[in-house]
């Protein structure tokens, strides 16, 4: 089955079991599609990866419940398409075609997810909500590590959480890194999988070598952790901050002025760091003591048969 097919970037998709979602269409293009596919009849939705804008091919096929035309939001005076659909089922799309009549899903077909798990390709499902955060909890040896990821219902607002008892699946220098990469991964795809958690871990370790790496080289220790994912929460950030704020009001009070206190506080405050945690100022070097010393990640790649036991640990989605 072929049908017309609208990216969607950040993984915001309907549950593919009802799950109602409005939007606005603000490009011509795609709301001409969902004109010509009409009310009552079905589209597919797919993710967009917010890191390379790359296409998905797992999405959602959803039916077009309601089209309007309303301003946009914020007092604008322009007019755009809006639209509210209603999730049915997964799809996978084999490949897109792009013409001047609209973008097409060809060979679509209806995938599941309970059954996949239950054959042994494990996924967490992100269609119908949207992760925010994570935290990452150890048990009294560090080897029992536990999971959590949270966010909320894109349809109700409602909080919600999926929690993976990993035991001890993998080493505890690694646990940020996959609940990161979990995160990174339901927001790119609406989906995670031991072969995009795996891509999202590399992701995400190349940021946090590249915020180390600016942030000692520029002087900015409030980057250190920074990834599209969001804020990795470590020792090194901890220490960060609370060496950044104390510094800063040192400066303050022997009367420096405010410019001068910020760049100041931020020399002191890696300088700190860099010395309270035998850190080399080496470029490259530098980098990888901090992401193991200081933010205790490890940045081998992990095998997939390990991911697909992590994976495992969590249920398909928050409502399982």
């Amino acid at each position: 089955m072929d049908t017309y097919a609208i990216p969607i970037v950040n993984g915001v998709l309907p549950r593919p079991d009802g799950g109602v979602l409005q939007g606005v269409f603000l490009d011509s293009f795609f709301a001409n599609m969902l004109v010509k596919t009409g009310v009552g009849n079905d589209i597919f939705l797919f993710p967009l990866s917010s890191d390379d804008k790359s296409p998905y091919p797992v999405g959602v096929l959803v039916r077009i419940e309601d089209m309007w035309v309303d301003k946009v939001p914020q007092g604008s005076d322009a007019t755009a398409l809006f639209a509210r659909v209603i999730g049915r089922e997964r799809y996978k799309a084999r490949k897109f075609s792009l013409s001047n009549e609209g973008l097409f899903a060809l060979d679509i077909e209806k995938i599941d997810i309970y059954e996949l798990r239950s054959l042994g390709y494990p996924i967490i499902c992100g269609a119908g909500w949207h992760p925010t955060g994570g935290y990452t909890t150890f048990g009294s040896n560090r080897k029992d590590i536990e999971i959590t990821i949270y966010g909320f219902e894109l349809e109700t607002g409602k909080d919600v959480a999926i929690v993976g008892y990993l035991g001890s699946e993998i080493e505890p220098e690694k646990a940020h890194t996959v609940e990161h990469a979990i995160i990174r991964s339901l927001k790119n795809y609406a989906m995670c999988t031991p072969k995009t958690l795996r891509e999202c871990m590399e992701k995400e370790t190349e940021e946090l070598k590249w915020s180390v790496e600016i942030g000692i080289a520029k002087k900015l220790p409030e980057v250190f952790g920074v990834t599209k994912s969001g804020f990795c929460g470590n020792p090194l950030t901890q220490m960060a901050s609370y060496y950044l704020s104390e510094e800063f009001q040192n400066q303050i009070e022997s009367g420096e002025d405010i410019l001068n206190s910020l760049s100041k506080a931020r020399k002191k405050t890696v300088s700190r760091l860099t010395k309270d945690m035998d850190i080399s100022s080496r470029k490259g070097l530098r980098q990888l003591q901090a992401l193991k010393k200081g933010m205790f990640h490890d940045d081998t790649p992990e095998e997939l048969k390990v991911l697909k036991r992590v994976i495992m640990k969590f249920p398909a989605n928050p409502w399982n």
